[in-house]
């Protein structure tokens, strides 16, 4: 089976563009409150990422200007980037970057957002884990494609927007394995999740901060990790990848942020060294590890390249799967 990888970027290249970042160019402080606007609801990745850097910036004092986070939930994270869009030249508003904001327009038929933004910087990545219900009769993933082949159709998925990671994914393992899943979309992760803990479907994929949590409460049961090793803490280490499994799958989601268009150079790279400022603190180096995320910050031209390559691998996926427009 032919392997597709996604990823944002290897640690050493994002290191070797992290470290080479400078901000030759004058930077210049936005005035006023600052919006963060969230494409998902309160207490999904989106929002919880977003908030952690706002809450160590005002902390610290690495930016004086109050930060406020703001949900915007629906259409995919539509309604967020849409109110972005609206606002070229704004040096108040920046935009939560997360997987629906480049794949629904690519399902949707819309222009690109990306191609619209003024990228600040790659923030944070995670590996994605898939679980069952604790009373399942699935035990792997192997399972999971064996229940999918005589019964196509009948293992069901709870995820967030429809083109999102989780839609992606359950596409990659359809394609690869020649099975057929339903995937339910959403209005956010955290809607998906809450339809899964109701044991109304039978799978559900997640971060690996995420997935700790279910562990922890008994409420999920891990099938497979979509990296090309196994995680090595305690709580994970039994989980075995999909590549493992049979299912040559490698998958990492990842967020970041942008700025609306025409934004003054000056502003761009002064909030691209505040993000770096913000990633280089003891409080979010423990964060990370706590949620076992990573991160390997990329910024402004850097992020930029990345992003536009990172569509094109969606476009390439979301046609593979039958869902680009």
């Amino acid at each position: 089976m032919p392997r597709l990888t996604h990823t944002l970027c290897v640690a050493a290249l994002c290191g070797v563009l992290s470290a080479g970042a400078t901000f030759a160019q004058d930077m210049r402080a936005p005035t006023g409150p600052i919006e963060f606007t969230v494409g998902a609801g309160a207490g999904g990745s989106p929002d919880i990422i977003m908030r952690t850097f706002a809450q160590i910036m005002n902390d610290q004092g690495i930016v004086e200007n109050p930060i406020v986070v703001q949900n915007r939930s629906g259409g995919g994270h539509s309604n967020a980037y849409n109110h972005v869009l609206g606002l070229p030249g704004d040096e108040n508003t920046l935009l939560t970057l997360a997987s629906p904001v480049f794949t629904t327009p690519i399902v949707q038929g819309t222009p690109s957002v990306i191609d619209q933004i003024t990228p600040i910087a790659a923030l944070v990545q995670s590996e994605l884990l898939l679980f069952t219900t604790p009373d399942s009769d699935l035990n792997s993933l192997a399972d999971v494609v064996a229940a999918a082949t005589e019964n196509p159709g009948r293992v069901r998925v709870a995820g967030g927007a429809s083109g999102g990671n989780d839609h992606v994914l359950t596409g990659l393992i359809e394609s690869t394995t020649g099975t057929t899943l339903t995937y339910i979309p959403h209005e956010s992760g955290s809607a998906g999740r809450a339809t899964f803990l109701g044991g109304n479907v039978e799978l559900h994929f997640t971060t690996v901060s995420e997935g700790l949590e279910l562990i922890a409460s008994g409420s999920g049961k891990p099938l497979a990790i979509f990296s090309a090793e196994r995680r090595t803490e305690d709580a994970l280490s039994g989980i075995a990848t999909a590549t493992e499994q049979g299912v040559d799958v490698i998958y990492t989601q990842f967020w970041g942020v942008g700025a609306p268009a025409d934004l003054d150079p000056a502003v761009a790279a002064w909030w691209a060294d505040r993000f770096q400022q913000a990633a280089a603190t003891e409080q979010f180096q423990a964060w990370l590890a706590e949620n076992l995320y990573r991160s390997d910050m990329v910024t402004l031209d850097e992020a930029g390249a990345y992003f536009a390559a990172e569509q094109d691998t969606f476009r390439e996926v979301l046609t593979r799967i039958g869902l680009a427009q």
